[in-house]
């Protein structure tokens, strides 16, 4: 059943602190007397009641619900001024959003300091690029200049005429020793093998002055024929020395 009350009520309808809605912004101020209905009035959110301390009411058909109580419903924060008769809403700072915005800039923080570590490494890989670049260009240089100390020195071994090549890197030399057969290969096949031994006993000890862990690979062959006449091998560890399967 319907109750009745006559309530004295603001333009901006204030009671027991909680404020009502609705509210018009061009209301009279003043005092009047009204009528207000009350039958229990329930409010319901998707199907949830919401608690209120105070009871809705119907005034001229309009139903008045205090305004806290549905701000709390959409997380709002109401505030009276009771100077200037205002109602603020405000939204409230959503602690899950500050939270995840925390956490956002905690991660962009760390980004971006990952990142700055990635340019770093980067540096420092270009650098170790060009200092390999750098020191491969100067072993070049190194075994360049050790060929043509060996053909300064061997070239012309027992009156033959011999032409040295050397190829590969400060850990791996490989030695071509070549002599022209159309106009040597009497005079080669003359040669002794402990004559040939002690040449490529020579020149390993020579690379090995230079390139003092270099393991060599070489080979003697016949400049015409490309014809393979004996090989050797040195060990960079132990500098032992062999020539044409046995050591030197």
């Amino acid at each position: 059943m319907w109750k009745k009350k006559w309530v004295p009520i603001l333009s901006s309808v204030v009671l027991a602190g909680a404020t009502f809605l609705p509210v018009t912004t061009d209301a009279a101020v003043g005092k009047k007397n009204v009528q207000a209905s009350y039958n229990n009035i329930k409010v319901m959110y998707n199907g949830v009641n919401v608690p209120t301390t105070i009871e809705p009411f119907i005034v001229n058909g309009s139903t008045y619900i205090p305004v806290r109580m549905m701000a709390n419903v959409f997380n709002k924060d109401v505030v009276w001024n009771g100077t200037t008769y205002t109602i603020d809403v405000k939204d409230r700072p959503d602690t899950r959003v500050t939270a995840l915005q925390a956490e956002v800039a905690t991660k962009d923080a760390k980004i971006k300091d990952l990142e700055a570590k990635i340019a770093d490494l980067e540096d420092e890989i270009d650098d170790l690029k060009d200092r390999k670049s750098s020191k491969d260009d100067d072993v070049d240089d190194r075994i360049d200049d050790l060929e043509t100390d060996l053909n300064d020195d061997y070239g012309d071994y027992e009156d033959l005429e011999w032409d040295i090549s050397l190829s590969g890197d400060e850990d791996d030399i490989s030695v071509e020793i070549a002599i022209d057969f159309d106009d040597y290969e009497d005079e080669f096949n003359d040669l002794t093998k402990s004559q040939l031994k002690k040449l490529v006993k020579e020149i390993c000890n020579d690379i090995w002055d230079e390139f003092e862990d270099a393991n060599i690979d070489g080979e003697i062959i016949d400049s015409v024929e490309d014809d393979l006449q004996y090989e050797f091998s040195g060990d960079g560890d132990d500098h032992d020395i062999e020539f044409d399967g046995s050591t030197i």
